[in-house]
């Protein structure tokens, strides 16, 4: 009779000891840092400066040390050299930056990456806009305990600004005297961006085969159309006061010439970080001279 109950008491035992065993403790959390594109700045065309925050949540009770360990520029699918680039957070180099993250909390840091989109392959592009991506390896550290390894990437997009393009299409001789020449040059500019832009004053040299012919200023000269092109002329007087009749001769009788154009311009581009620009502008190339 004893063995009887002895075996259901045991076997009752055990169940209970299996289903009243306590589960296993869930997974500890670990931070999270979540990078975001913030603004851009430019200097020039070429030369932009990209502003991320960096954001990381602390979930336990204890003070966290994020260390940005490394770091990496992807500009339209090509890795930057980082000779070209330069990532910043506030003032302290990448490598060097440490971001205290109270307990149980968050903390946001601001990172500057510099780039040279003039030394990039990126800049040959032909897409409108540039895709720049960031992307940092982070390190966590809590006191004593391993460090934990984590990462962080955020895409920034923003237009592609190129410089207008310049060809003399004609140089007509209105006036041909002794002293003064006048010529009328007919310009065109085409705009490679997918925005107007504004050629609003820009200063020119004018040589002819070689010489020097004239030089010139215009300000608020037209409007230029996206992807498009537009056409303008400018007056200009030649002296030969201190020439031989020979040139002049020769100016007369030139049916083309080869010209350079050179000089600096202002540019207008709408875009908010960079609304205008300077450039300059040396080009060469052949047109028909009449009369």
């Amino acid at each position: 009779m004893k063995n009887r109950c002895f075996f259901p008491l045991l076997f009752f035992s055990l169940f209970c000891c299996l289903t009243c065993k306590s589960p296993p403790p869930p997974p500890e959390e670990t931070p999270v840092s979540t990078l975001y594109f913030d603004h851009i700045e430019a200097e020039s065309i070429s030369r932009i400066v990209l502003y991320y925050r960096l954001w990381t949540e602390n979930p336990l009770p204890l003070p966290l040390n994020l260390k940005i360990g490394g770091w990496k520029a992807v500009v339209d699918g090509h890795e930057y050299d980082l000779n070209n680039v330069s990532l910043a957070c506030d003032t302290v180099s990448a490598g060097e930056a440490r971001i205290e993250v109270p307990a149980g909390g968050g903390a946001e840091k601001m990172l500057r990456l510099d780039l040279n989109l003039g030394a990039s392959p990126a800049a040959s592009g032909n897409s409108g806009d540039y895709r720049a991506e960031l992307r940092v390896d982070l390190v966590y550290q809590y006191d004593q305990r391993r460090p934990l390894a984590g990462t962080a990437a955020a895409l920034a997009v923003f237009p592609r600004i190129r410089e207008p393009e310049f060809t003399i299409t004609a140089i007509a001789i209105m006036q041909a005297e002794l002293i003064n020449t006048r010529f009328r040059v007919s310009l065109r500019i085409d705009n490679p961006n997918v925005f107007p832009v504004d050629l609003s004053s820009f200063g020119y040299e004018l040589y002819g085969a070689g010489r020097f012919w004239a030089d010139g200023r215009e300000e608020d000269v037209l409007h230029i159309p996206a992807l498009g092109s537009a056409e303008t002329r400018l007056f200009l007087m030649m002296n030969f006061i201190n020439m031989k009749r020979s040139l002049l001769d020769e100016v007369i009788a030139l049916r083309q010439v080869r010209y350079r154009f050179t000089g600096e311009a202002e540019v207008g581009t709408g875009v908010s970080w960079l609304p205008r620009f300077h450039m300059g502008f040396d080009h060469t190339g052949n047109s028909a001279v009449y009369k």
